[in-house]
């Protein structure tokens, strides 16, 4: 289902249907109708209107061009020309799957959930082996109020994406945003427990909101379960600088000594009140210790780098890191001191 489109007809952004990844840039298609769609999913209605315009001139009854105005139409607001379009799409095509995806966004919006579901079977016709069909029946049969039908929904669907942290992700914020607080706190920590990355997702994302006072999802939120795996490469140097929140000197130097390594900081940075954990090419975690001191751990997965490349990575970052922090105490009338 085009996430876009959903938001704007049900006008229900946290609500979690399958996303689809965000694509790498690419050169502009040559295809007016590819170039269309691309608007189209960048959210630039009016370039996608633009581009579809003079295709339905020539041939009013292109159903490819249906759908994209459809969806532009839908995202400008205009929801009567929206699903005017878009039963002139499938009336032409009746084969396009995301058509049915989108006439059930369409019913969402107005709650007629037979309707949605109507749809989303015929979307499964057309691919039974698509692996969002689980996902989206569970979403609407939640919203329906059909937990054991749902719950069997979502199960088909992570049995197809057991190893995939962003599925189980995707049913948490499900379960989460219907008020079911302890299966989407189950769902969570099988995603965070495959990626960690997705703890700092769940922490700004509206979804979760109402479980903001949930004793295990604060739990979740505030433990680091991580375990090296066997054969990862470690390092690691205790500072005497005190670790107190985001602002602390020793997460600025850190933030600084990625940048200025020129190593890509990958998903957001997590802060709690006892740790503070960088992502890059290697895991890089503060620890508050006893005695106003900082740990600082990193870890880079078994076979990432030779064993020198590690030494001289490790090494060149610590130095970073420690002509960093000394710069920041000693602006502050203090400098650290290696444990």
């Amino acid at each position: 289902m085009n996430p876009r489109l959903f938001r704007a007809a049900a006008a229900a952004a946290s609500f979690a249907l399958l996303v689809p990844a965000a694509a790498r840039p690419q050169a502009a298609p040559a295809d007016p109708l590819a170039r269309a769609q691309a608007a189209v999913d960048a959210g630039r209605s009016e370039e996608a209107l633009k581009l579809v315009e003079p295709i339905l001139k020539r041939d009013r009854k292109n159903a490819r061009a249906l759908l994209i105005r459809s969806t532009a139409r839908c995202l400008e607001g205009d929801l009567e020309a929206c699903r005017k379009d878009l039963d002139a799409a499938l009336a032409a095509d009746p084969k396009l799957r995301q058509g049915w995806l989108n006439r059930s966004a369409l019913a969402i919006a107005d709650k007629r959930w037979d309707d949605a579901l109507a749809a989303l079977a015929t979307a499964e016709q057309l691919d039974p082996a698509a692996d969002d069909n689980g996902l989206n029946q569970g979403a609407v049969r939640l919203m329906k109020g059909e937990l054991e039908p749902a719950v069997t929904q979502f199960g088909r669907y992570l049995e197809r994406n057991a190893g995939d942290p962003n599925a189980w992700y995707l049913v948490a914020t499900n379960f989460a945003f219907s008020g079911y607080a302890a299966l989407a706190v189950e769902h969570l920590a099988r995603a965070i427990a495959l990626d960690e990355r997705q703890r700092p997702r769940a922490r700004v994302d509206a979804n979760f909101a109402d479980l903001a006072s949930h004793r295990a999802f604060q739990q979740l939120l505030t433990t680091d379960n991580f375990t090296p795996a066997a054969g990862s490469l470690l390092a690691e140097k205790t500072l005497r600088t005190r670790l107190a929140g985001p602002d602390s000197p020793i997460v600025t130097a850190t933030l600084n000594a990625v940048q200025l390594g020129n190593l890509p900081l990958l998903g957001s940075v997590e802060v709690t009140e006892d740790w503070v954990l960088f992502w890059t090419d290697f895991r890089i975690k503060l620890s508050r210790e006893q005695g106003d001191a900082t740990r600082v751990a990193l870890v880079a997965p078994p076979g990432s780098f030779t064993p020198e490349q590690w030494t001289a990575r490790t090494q060149a970052f610590f130095a970073t890191l420690e002509k960093e922090l000394l710069r920041l105490e000693l602006s502050k009338g203090r400098a650290p001191r290696e444990e």
